[in-house]
């Protein structure tokens, strides 16, 4: 009962997550359900779908084939569809709750179906019970495993974004700015995971001499990428005009081999809540820190809390009933967040500030998001520093 909701709806869950790093790859995407999952993909999930269809398929699982097991059928049914179409670049399936449960082996499935076709696949072990964050990182995990050269010569002036997902900034202009803004500091942007990137891209990955990880979803690569190959990292993206700081940060990291993966450390929590991707909120609370003197920022977030980006205070929100209570419990005077937060029971006494989350809200809200990097965006930062010193 604690994950029942009133107020706001199912957060994107892993295959979503999966699906969007794939979408840009030319691959062949199946997703093993009865065709429920398909569809929140795809209505749901997923703002590129409309006008730019990818190959997405739903497995069309029936009660018969989970009780028998039925791994021939699926196969033939995704052998049936590559007679219809050009060859992929590579097929992933990818899991569900059903095939979950009754312990469905993606991986053989897809070691088999490669056998059998000699196109690349894969097998992703999501499961549609946990959130849009941690399919991003098996896609991504697997693709790097797949396709990065394991032995690269590093190449100066290359770095890769990581964590770039339209389920947190949409498709608007975010992806664009992040990459401009790289090159206007004189970067060369070697691989975008997962917009804008192709699979040529991904194999030159581990040529990069920094990675800029811009969503909590692109840690575990980040990680990854520092055990193998010891490409230091930061965390962090544009919030505002002011893009000093990350470009500072990005350029010691580089000088340094020191990852950054949190930034400045705040001493205390204060009245001002920020809830959605840690990155972003992290980001937010820097510049209200350093342009504009808010001391008291807490971050929290429904997705997991990655302790390498957090402060000490910072906030793993569980569920909807966590939320109310910390809303409820007048430590906060200022909310920052999705619209929908809004709708929860005692914010009425808040100042309120609207930053939509695509995987909190889906598409109620994707035409009216930010660019992070905007006047925009500025705008909101000091509306929410002129609340916190009133509330304050």
């Amino acid at each position: 009962m604690s994950q029942l909701c009133f107020y706001l709806p199912p957060f994107s869950s892993d295959y979503a997550g999966a699906c969007s790093s794939l979408f840009d790859l030319g691959g062949m995407v199946v997703i093993h359900d009865g065709a429920c999952c398909s569809r929140n993909y795809v209505g749901f999930d997923e703002p590129r779908w409309f006008g730019n269809k990818r190959p997405i398929f739903c497995s069309g699982l029936r009660e018969v084939d989970a009780v028998m097991g039925a791994d021939d059928k699926l196969i033939q049914k995704i052998q049936t569809m590559l007679q219809t179409m050009e060859p992929p670049a590579f097929i992933a399936i990818l899991g569900s709750p059903v095939p979950t449960v009754i312990g469905a082996d993606l991986k053989g499935i897809a070691m088999e179906l490669e056998d059998l076709t000699g196109i690349p696949s894969f097998g992703l072990d999501t499961t549609g019970l946990r959130y849009y964050n941690r399919g991003i990182d098996l896609a991504a995990a697997a693709l790097v495993e797949r396709y990065t050269q394991p032995k690269p010569v590093r190449r100066p002036g290359r770095v890769n974004l990581l964590g770039l997902t339209p389920l947190d900034f949409s498709d608007n202009e975010n992806a664009a700015d992040l990459r401009a803004f790289l090159e206007e500091e004189g970067w060369h942007v070697q691989c975008s995971f997962m917009m804008g990137a192709s699979l040529e891209d991904i194999a030159a990955a581990s040529e990069a001499e920094v990675n800029l990880v811009v969503s909590q979803s692109g840690m575990g690569l980040a990680r990854t990428m520092w055990r193998r190959w010891q490409i230091p990292y930061v965390a962090g993206t544009l919030a505002g005009t002011d893009r000093r700081p990350l470009s500072r940060r990005v350029k010691t990291a580089c000088a340094t081999g020191v990852c950054s993966p949190a930034g400045a450390r705040f001493p205390e929590p204060g009245g001002v809540l920020v809830v959605g991707d840690q990155v972003l909120a992290n980001s937010i609370r820097e510049r209200l820190n350093t342009q504009y003197g808010v001391r008291g920022v807490t971050v929290g977030t429904f997705f997991g809390l990655d302790r390498e980006l957090a402060q000490p205070f910072d906030l793993d929100i569980p569920s909807e009933a966590a939320l109310v209570e910390l809303i409820q419990s007048r430590r906060y005077q200022v909310l920052v967040g999705d619209p929908l937060l809004q709708e929860i029971p005692g914010n009425d006494r808040l100042a309120c500030f609207s930053v939509p989350h695509v995987a909190v809200s889906s598409k109620l809200y994707w035409h009216d998001y930010l660019r992070f990097a905007s006047p925009e965006m500025e705008q909101l930062l000091e509306q929410i520093a002129a609340a916190a010193r009133t509330q304050g």
